[in-house]
Parts: C-alpha cells; structure tokens; sequence
C-alpha cells in the first residue's frame, strides 16, 4: 500500500472504501476471492490503525452457513451450548455460535489488498460529494480526488423522533482475562447474566470462554446513557472477584451501538454510492446483530459488481420492524423489566427458536407463539399506545377516507343516527372550535374591552352579509361560493406546502362542484330553501347529459391540477369525495369540512400560535357554544326554511373568519 500524495497525477479511483469496518472487510474479501479488484484503483478512508484487536464479532448459523458465507477460516472459537441467567445451558444445534477476532478480520482484509493498487487516507470524510462527469469528487482536508463507485460505511444518522420511536444505546466495555485455574466452561457461551446491579437501565454480563483459563467477560448496558467506563470496570470487577477468580488483564474492548427505531437519514447520492453496514439499515435495533447480514450482503455486492447491475437487497418485514419499536419503548420507559422479558423469554421458548427469531428467520406462527411466552399486559399495552400514536401520525387525508367508508357503512346498515351523531360531534368540536379561535390569532385583543370590540365589529361584519343576503341573495350565494373556494383551497395548500393562489382557489372550486353536482337533486332542493333566490331556477333546468358534462368536468378539472402542481394529496381527496357522493350531500360536505378543511387549519393554529390543543380549545370554548346555540335555535324560529336559513347563517359567520385566517396565514405562513 502507498499513501496519498498532493500532487497524483491520476487521482480517480474504481472504488471507494469509506471506513474499514465489519461491512466493508467483508465486502473486500469477497472481491478478491472473485478476481474484481485485480486491475482496480482503491482508496480507503480510515482514521484508525486497525492494528488492535479492537472488535468481537459474534454470529450463530449452521456450520453450511458458515461455510457457505465463506467465514470458516476466520472463526476462531464456535460454541454448541448457550446459557442466560435464570434457565440451564441449552444447546442449540444445529447451530453453532461464532467468534471472530476484530483483527483476523482486518489482517485477512489486508492480506486481500496488499497486490492492490491502494491509497489510504487516514482522516474522515466530513462533506457531501459533488458529482463530476459521473464521478464522485471527494474533497478531504487539502485533498481531492474522484471515484466511480462508493461503499460507505459510516455510522448511520437518524432523523428526528416520532411519538412511539426510541433511542437507546446499546454501551458495552469489557475485558479479555487469563485465570490461574480452569474455571471456564468452553462448550458455553453465556449470553446474558443479568445477576448484576441494574441501575434503573438494562444490564447483563456476557462470557465468551476461549478456554478454560481464557474468556472475554463484557459488560453490556441497554440504556439512554451509555456506561462509564470506571463504572463498567467497577462493577465488571466486583462480579470477578465474586467467583473467586485470580486474574490477569489480556484485552479491553468497549464500544457503544445505536438502538434506534427512528428512520435513518437518507442522503442519496446516486446508484454508485452505495450504503453499507448499520449506514445501510442492517443493524437489528434491539440486539445489535448485523454481522451475518453484512456477510450475506457482501455476497450481493459482489454479484451486482461481478454481472454489472444494480444490487437489490432484501427489505425488513413491517412486523419485525414493529416488535422491535414495541421492545424498545418498553426498554425505554421501563428499563427494568428487560431483565424480566430477556430471561422469561429463554427460559419458555426454545433457545434455536429464539435465536432464529432474533435473527429474522420465524415464521408468523412461530411469532405468535414466542410472544405469547412474553409478558403479556406489558406487550399489550405497548402495543395498544404503538396503534394509537401511529393512527394520529398517518397523514390527515387518511381520517376523512376511513370516515367516508364508516358512513358508508352506518349508512347502508341503516344507522342514519349515528352517522349523524358521529358528523355532529366533529362539527361541534373541531369543525366550530377551529373558527372560534379569530379572537385569538388578532394582534389586537389584549384586554376585556378590545375583546368586545373585536366581537362587535365580527358580528357586523357578519350582518352585513346578512343585508346582502336579504337584498340580493343570489350575489350573496356567488359571494359565499367564491370566498369558501379561497378558503378552502388556501388551507389544503398550505397543509400541503403548494403554492397558494389561483390554483389553490380552482381547487376549492373543485372540490364544492364535486360535492354539490354529485348531489345534483339535493342541490336542487337545498337552494329551494333560500327565500328569494333566482338561481335555483337555472340550476333547475339543467339536463341529465349536461350534469354529465359538468360533472366530468369537475373531476378532470380535479386531475389536472394534481398534474400541474405534482399533488397526489389532489388525487386522493377526490377519490374520497367521489366515494362520498354515494352518501348524502350534507354528510358528504361534512367529511370534507371536518375531517379535512378543519383539521388542516387546527394544525396550522396549533403550529403558528405554538400552542396545546387542549389550551386553544378552551379559547375557542366560549365562540364555539355561542354558535352552537344559533344553529340550534335555527329549527325554532326558521320552521320549514331551517336548511335555507342554516346555510345562510354559516355563510355570514365564515366570511370573517376567512379574512382572520387569510391574516394569519400571511402572518405565520408567509414562507411556507
């Protein structure tokens, strides 16, 4: 190998090794075994030496596995027996569990580069590549190069947390001792001893016997803090001596893993740079294995460069992937019934099947009945507050889509009441409560007194529609229809980061046409109850092929917006609104109303005045029972008109808060 110099000549490399660990050696044996690094130019970035035998890497399969993972020759100890506390060693054939030494791993890595064409940097990569010519320019401190092809390895980054996702650390230090008398057991690896102090975390000893005088003896913690290390010696040295053993220190080894349900970063980079190891997703969160993965990985790589085509690896199943954020929220909130889950579940079901469980390979039968073994109220419950975060982080556009099919459902099963129940307890909670908060986003109300004013002047605003009504109802309809597209598309935009105007008016128009001429005899009968109006005479007289017309209309109108601004949002509210014209007209606009409009605009209330639900709900308390007495008296006073009137009355209450919610908008939202 040589080292990198300023002024190479040529500087583009075929391959790019960033970080020698686990993923990467692997990946690099596998190349040479199969002649593709003959001929190639290899960088490597990696800080350390690799000089120390600073890993253990531990594995369990089939002696065929193994063999046929071409591992063999790096193993250097294999056990046919596992012990955890609180239950008898088991064995678990056919499975043998593997150790290999960090250091093999990195000489026979070595060994595989030293007829190869190689540069080391010896520092960290620290900043996006730039993509020239179809290559990759690395820049490193005062060096830069190319590189056709990449394989990263660098420890993953996540993203922020959501409810219900955990990070933990999985911190371990331990020691390699020499004893002066055989007191190891060489056919047993003990894999988790939990007869420690737990120290509100979950704690465990793990023992690989390299021989009857030799052993790793480790300390593993699964925790939010990682261990300290004269904490871990402490503690790692009173449970020596409390065997009564006489020792000498040959090795330490410490390290910290990530125990994360959070997603990790993606930063794509091309089909060329190519993630690896825990960067790639394959490290399990809750134990921390991803040794045989990397290894089966390696092979993939290696066929994909070997045949000149992408790699296509396997993805984790959704319900690995759930009992994992299950046990790692447990592990969080309660640390101390790891020891609890980790020893009942050794001890009820065989160790083969738990390993194999571990390692992803069960069937979902076997599953059932591996849980069931486990505590069962604390899974349950974990498992129940999983369903609810999850249901209140699915996208809004999923609440009006299963409250369409509901409907639907009380609908055709006769249960008209309660799909009007359901519809009135949205309206009378979020669907008022979400207008009833104009006195809070105005800059102007500090005191008892503006609060009045603010209320006087909203009233007029109101009433001042009502004139209109009374003197020209079919302007004042127009005036209704148009300012409730503006409102309506404004708050769908802005939810779905689409830039507001024109469009996002068109697309409220959209959306009333889809509603109204879907329910074209409802329409009809509906304006019938507004004293006074002339349009309803026009409306009339529309023919069936036209109705056709106008509703094709409204939905290719509808599909071509989603083109122009790139929305699959567009596209999946009118697939629910066209299911919803089976329902009627006034439940179909509630759907829409509530469980969409309103909700988008409680969560921009909540984001722009940095609020808590609870909080500005009791704000809107006082509005919201305000108008649900109007619309409660509306049947005493309205009589046979109340549809008419109700209408009208909803009208003259929302155009204030469209210009209240436009200010706030452009107050809070102007850059998004």
């Amino acid at each position: 190998m040589k080292d990198s110099k300023e002024n190479n000549s040529d500087n583009t490399f075929d391959f790019l090794f960033i970080g020698l660990g686990a993923a990467n050696c692997l990946l690099i044996l596998r190349l040479n075994e199969n002649f593709l690094l003959k001929g190639k130019k290899i960088a490597i970035i990696e800080p350390e030496s690799k000089t120390t035998n600073d890993r253990t890497f531990c594995f369990w399969a089939t002696m065929a596995e193994c063999a046929q993972l071409k591992l063999t020759s790096l193993v250097s100890n294999s056990w046919e027996n596992i012990l955890v506390s609180g239950t008898s060693k088991q064995e678990i054939n056919p499975l043998h569990y593997f150790h290999i030494k960090g250091i093999d791993l990195y000489d026979a890595t070595k060994s595989a580069l030293r007829h190869t064409d190689v540069t080391n940097f010896t520092t960290r990569l620290s900043s996006n590549p730039k993509f020239n010519s179809s290559l990759y320019e690395i820049n490193l401190e005062n060096k830069t190069f190319f590189a056709r092809k990449v394989f990263d390895s660098r420890p993953p980054s996540f993203l922020p947390l959501k409810k219900q996702q955990s990070h933990l650390l999985q911190s371990f230090y331990g020691l390699q001792i020499k004893t002066t008398t055989k007191v190891f057991d060489t056919s047993t690896v003990l894999m988790m001893d939990f007869n420690i102090p737990q120290n509100n975390f979950t704690q465990f000893m793990y023992i690989l016997p390299f021989a009857e005088d030799t052993a790793l003896i480790e300390l593993t913690r699964f925790g939010t803090e990682k261990l300290d290390i004269l904490e871990a010696k402490k503690i790692l040295e009173t449970y020596i001596k409390e065997k009564g053993i006489s020792f000498t220190i040959l090795e330490e080894e410490k390290g910290v893993i990530p125990m994360s349900s959070a997603k990790i970063e993606i930063d794509d980079f091309g089909e060329n740079w190519i993630k690896m190891g825990s960067r790639a997703d394959m490290l399990k969160p809750t134990s921390g294995y991803a040794f045989h993965s990397m290894a089966e990985d390696a092979f993939i790589q290696m066929e994909a460069i070997k045949n000149d085509y992408l790699p296509k690896r396997k993805t984790r199943k959704q319900r690995f992937i759930f009992y994992d954020r299950l046990l790692l929220k447990i592990l969080q909130e309660k640390p101390e019934y790891g020891k609890i889950i980790f020893e009942t579940l050794f001890h009820k079901v065989p160790v083969p099947k738990v390993l194999s469980f571990l390692r992803e390979g069960t069937k979902i039968s076997e599953e059932i009945v591996i849980l069931s073994k486990l505590p069962k109220r604390l899974f349950i419950k974990a498992a129940f507050k999983d369903f609810i975060t999850r249901i209140t982080l699915l996208p809004v556009l999923w609440m009006p889509f299963f409250l369409t099919i509901l409907m639907l459902f009380l609908i055709s099963n006769k249960l008209d009441y309660l799909a009007w129940s359901v519809l009135a307890i949205g309206f009378l909670s979020v669907g008022l409560s979400h207008g009833a908060l104009d006195h809070v986003i105005s800059e102007k109300i500090i005191n008892k007194r503006q609060l009045l004013n603010f209320t006087a002047g909203y009233l007029l605003k109101s009433a001042l529609l009502g004139f209109v009504w009374f003197l020209f109802p079919d302007l004042a309809l127009l005036l209704f229809i148009v300012y409730s597209a503006w409102h309506f598309g404004q708050a769908d935009f802005k939810e779905w980061t689409l830039k507001h105007g024109f469009s996002s008016f068109f697309w409220g128009l959209c959306v009333l046409m889809v509603i109204l001429f879907f329910h074209f005899d409802e329409l009809n009968w509906i304006l019938q109850q507004i004293p006074n109006l002339k349009i309803d005479g026009i409306i009339k007289q529309i023919s069936e092929v036209q109705l056709k017309y106008i509703q094709l209309f409204s939905v290719v109108f509808g599909v071509v917006l989603a083109a122009m601004t790139k929305s699959k949002h567009i596209l999946f509210t009118l697939t629910y609104l066209l299911i919803s014209s089976m329902l009627p007209l006034l439940i179909s606009f509630g759907i829409y109303f509530i469980a969409q409009h309103s909700i988008h605009g409680w969560r921009h209330l909540l984001v722009g005045l940095n609020e808590k639900t609870s909080s500005l709900w009791l704000k809107s308390l006082p509005f919201s029972i305000g108008g649900a007495l109007l619309i409660l008296l509306i049947p005493l006073f309205a009589g046979p008109k109340s549809i008419g009137v109700f209408f009208i009355l909803l009208s003259c209450l929302s155009i204030p808060h469209v210009f209240s919610m436009h200010r706030f908008y452009s107050k809070y939202f102007q850059n998004k």
